[in-house]
This record gives C-alpha cells, sequence and structure tokens, in this order.
C-alpha cells in the first residue's frame, strides 16, 4: 500500500479525510463567518454607517477573537482526527500526513498557491482588526459608553467639560508603548471588578495609577506660557424672591512666565514651574488635608513645611510617600467637574435672567435638586416636575407657562450632568481642589498652619497672594469695559 503511486486526487482526498472531523469544520465556519462579517462592518464602519459604541465594539473585540479561534481549530481538529485513525490501525495511505513536496506538479502548486494567498488574506484581516480594535479601545465611545453604568457619571461630565473634544487617552495614557500597555493591564482589572459587580460607588479619587501631568497636560498647557492675571467675573444669586444678585469681579494672579524673559511669578510659576519643585505629603488617601510640604527653588534652596502639631516625617517616609505637585494637584477636576448645585443654579440664572421673575426661583430650585431620589432618570424627571408643579399653574398665561417649561428643563438639566444615585456621586463625593469656597481647595497649603522647619516663614494665607477684587458683591451688574486696563 505504501507504494502506490501518489497522485493528486490522493492528496485532497487524505486531506479531506484529515478535515473530516467537528473541530475543523467549526473552526472553518467560525473563520469564515467572522472574516466575512469584520470586512462587512470595516466597510460599513468607512462609509459613515456605525455609530452605535457597542456595534463597533463587537466587530472589533469579539470577532477577531472568533476569527483567531477557527484558525487554531482546523488544523487541531486534524491532528486529532489523524492519531484517532492511528490508533485504529489506519493504513499507510490514510497515515501520510507529511507528503513530498514535489512542485513538478501543477495541481500541488495550485494548493500550495491556494493555501499561501489564503494565509496573507487572514493575516491581514487579522491585523487590521487588531489595528481597529486598539483604535476602537483609544475612541471616547469605548471608554465612556462600554461600561455604562461604571462611567455614566465621568463620561457626563466630561462631555459638559472645556475637554470635550480631546480624547480621553490623550490625559490618560499620552503618548508611548510603555503607558498603553501599563493602562490595558490596569484596564483588565477594571473590566474584571465591573464583571464581579463589586467595582467602587463612587469611583475612588485620586486615581493612584495616572500618568503625571508634566508628560500630559503639559502637552497643551506648559507653565512658562502664562503670564499675567485672569480676569473673572461671576455672579451669586440670594434664595429670596427675586433671586438678587450679587456681582463680584476679580483678578486671578495665575501668572507663570520665565526667568529669562523677566516675566514670571504668580501661581502657575510658584507652583509647577520646571525650575521650582515641590513636594507634599498627604494626611489622607484623597489628599484633603497636607501635612508636610518642600519647595526647592532655582538656586537650589530647599524649605520645608509642617502642619502645626504634625511631627516632621521620617526620610525613608517621605521618600516612599512623598509626591511631586503638578497640575491636577489643584486641577483635579479638569474633564469630571460636578458643580455644587448652588453654583450651577447661579450660572443658569446669570444665562437666564428672566428666572428671577418666577419667585424665590433659587430657592425652589434647590430644593428640588437636593431631593432625594432612587435612580438618574427619576431624578430628572423629579426635578423637572417639581419646578412645573411650582410654577405652571391653571391661571398662569401662555409666556409664564413657557417660562416656567424652560427654568424646569434648566434645572433638570443641572441634575442631569451633577447627580447619579445609582453610582452614589455627586459633587461632594469628587471636591474640586480649584479655589476655596466648598472645598479646602487652596487652604489645604494656605491656611496660615504650615510653618518652615528653619525660620518663621509660613505659607501664607493672604487673599491678595492670588487675586484682587475689583467690585465685590455689587447689585449691579458691572461695566467690564470700563475695568479693563492697558497691559
Amino acid at each position: 500500500m505504501s507504494s502506490l503511486p501518489r497522485t493528486a486526487t490522493r492528496t485532497f482526498g487524505r486531506l479531506w479525510n484529515y478535515a473530516n472531523n467537528l473541530w475543523t469544520i467549526v473552526g472553518a465556519i467560525l473563520t469564515t463567518v467572522s472574516a466575512l462579517l469584520l470586512l462587512t462592518f470595516a466597510l460599513v464602519e468607512t462609509v459613515g454607517g456605525i455609530r452605535n459604541p457597542y456595534v463597533a465594539g463587537f466587530a472589533y473585540l469579539i470577532l477577531p477573537a472568533f476569527f483567531v479561534l477557527g484558525l487554531v481549530l482546523i488544523p487541531f481538529g486534524m491532528w486529532r482526527r489523524r492519531r484517532r485513525l492511528l490508533r485504529s490501525g489506519a493504513t499507510a495511505w490514510e497515515l501520510d500526513a507529511f507528503p513530498k513536496l514535489d512542485f513538478n506538479d501543477a495541481q500541488l502548486r495550485k494548493v500550495a498557491t491556494i493555501i499561501i494567498v489564503l494565509t496573507a488574506v487572514n493575516g491581514i484581516i487579522l491585523g487590521a482588526a487588531s489595528y481597529m480594535g486598539v483604535e476602537y479601545m483609544e475612541t471616547v465611545e469605548f471608554c465612556g459608553t462600554t461600561c455604562h453604568k461604571v462611567m455614566h457619571p465621568e463620561h457626563t461630565a466630561y462631555q459638559n467639560s472645556a475637554h470635550s473634544r480631546v480624547a480621553c487617552v490623550q490625559c490618560h495614557i499620552g503618548p508611548g508603548a510603555s503607558w498603553f500597555v501599563r493602562s490595558k493591564l490596569d484596564g483588565l482589572r477594571q473590566v474584571w471588578h465591573t464583571a464581579m459587580n463589586n467595582y467602587s460607588r463612587p469611583i475612588l479619587t485620586p486615581l493612584r495609577t495616572l500618568r503625571p501631568a508634566r508628560e500630559t497636560c503639559e502637552a497643551c498647557h506648559w507653565p512658562a506660557m502664562h503670564y499675567g492675571d485672569k480676569l473673572r467675573s461671576f455672579a451669586r444669586f440670594a434664595e429670596d424672591e427675586t433671586s438678587t444678585p450679587a456681582y463680584s469681579v476679580m483678578l486671578v494672579r495665575t501668572g507663570g512666565g520665565a526667568l529669562d524673559t523677566g516675566r514670571h511669578g504668580g501661581i502657575h510659576w510658584w507652583h509647577i514651574y520646571s525650575d521650582n519643585r515641590i513636594r507634599y505629603m498627604a494626611a489622607d488617601a484623597r489628599r484633603e488635608s497636607i501635612r508636610w510640604a518642600e519647595l526647592r527653588t532655582r538656586d537650589g534652596q530647599v524649605t520645608t513645611f509642617v502642619r502645626n502639631g504634625t511631627e516632621l516625617p521620617e526620610p525613608a517616609e517621605i521618600e516612599a510617600s512623598a509626591r511631586v505637585m503638578d497640575c491636577i494637584d489643584c486641577h483635579n477636576r479638569p474633564s469630571h467637574y460636578y458643580p455644587p448645585p448652588a453654583k450651577a443654579l447661579d450660572t443658569v440664572l446669570e444665562r437666564h435672567e428672566d428666572f428671577r421673575t418666577l419667585p424665590f426661583f433659587k430657592r425652589e430650585a434647590l430644593k428640588a435638586l437636593k431631593a432625594p431620589y432612587a435612580t438618574h432618570a427619576a431624578g430628572v424627571a423629579g426635578v423637572r416636575n417639581a419646578l412645573l408643579a411650582q410654577y405652571r399653574t391653571a391661571e398662569a398665561s401662555p409666556e409664564r407657562t413657557a417660562l416656567a417649561a424652560r427654568a424646569a428643563d434648566a434645572v433638570a438639566a443641572v441634575y442631569d450632568r451633577s447627580v447619579f444615585p445609582e453610582m452614589k456621586t455627586d459633587w461632594s463625593t469628587h471636591p474640586s481642589h480649584i479655589g476655596h469656597d466648598d472645598f479646602p481647595g487652596c487652604f489645604r497649603c494656605h491656611d496660615g498652619e504650615m510653618k518652615a522647619t528653619a525660620g518663621d516663614r509660613t505659607i501664607t494665607g493672604e487673599c491678595d497672594t492670588c487675586h484682587a477684587f475689583l467690585v465685590q458683591e455689587a447689585t449691579q451688574k458691572p461695566d467690564l469695559d470700563k475695568l479693563a486696563v492697558a497691559p
């Protein structure tokens, strides 16, 4: 039997014989179907036909896995089939798994050509799918909507932020392969917690694995390019019948600059300019209270500050725990800010002054916003209905009814972007370190309680260190043109 002449028919018969098993058939079906679906999804997405993130996730994350699984199952099934034939006492005809490759045989050349072409096509498909999968994992849709319940608060806040056109990965990962790999490994841990439904509610902050801001934020916001003061105008409204306004205007000494130009100073220059380095140690996990700080200036001078009543940390503890200050130590909610309800309503009233004609508008809106609701959707509807019930009465004019509807929608929008009961997330769970109105913020250090270990120097808490009021709580809206001064 072993001396029988080899023919193309026998070669094909042998291959079909080995492939005649469930594993190989299933593998061929999986690979073929997933390849066709991948090509179809890629084509449809190219012409703009796919906008659903779940469809894209299925196409570029799930289908490639089925594609590879099918490719593995095909030879696996043939190997098992050969072993089975061997154990059953099959003849040499059936066992000759490695035929001589004689490329003078036209039929063999045709088979080899088909195999090479299909292998190349499979490689292209797998490579394209892998690329599109990685690309998809770096989209805002993947970050914000794939785990919708978990990321709903963060994604909503992001969409209403100044960075809404900046992709999540530009801040959370940045350039370079090492941080990309690190983020994906950390993502596996997050996926596991999500699958097991044992993730934190709310999401714990600050993130310990976040890349230093000097490598991300400062790609656009480098401190040497900050100069002078920033004019800030805002209004605060009372909870009385007419929601009485109080207008303020101040200059914030944001500063920055560079020593070689002679233009430097202010908040950014002192805190994050490259020639000044501040390290600090917090007394709590959320960095709400600072117990030790160190300032190293351009000339190498080092000044150490310790909070009153706190012992100086040991050098080993400092080296292990001290954090180099960067942008997010103050700008800790740059894209995921949940505004306190009172301030959010101040913004609404500043944009829609006609809402003040609704009696006790701010008071009633605050009452509706602070009421407990079981779910986010119930809260949005509850806030809207509460305002409508308060102001849209049967005797109201059509104009008044329309005004009440607009006001109810505006207040419901405040709840929609700042309170998420399912994730136990609102403005109080994620404090902002900018300023010092609602949270300690700047006063974590600038409260007059941080004393130098040598000498009598103190981290100052004087108001005019960081800002100067031009108008404070005026009853009339100030004329900014008259306040403007030449540089």
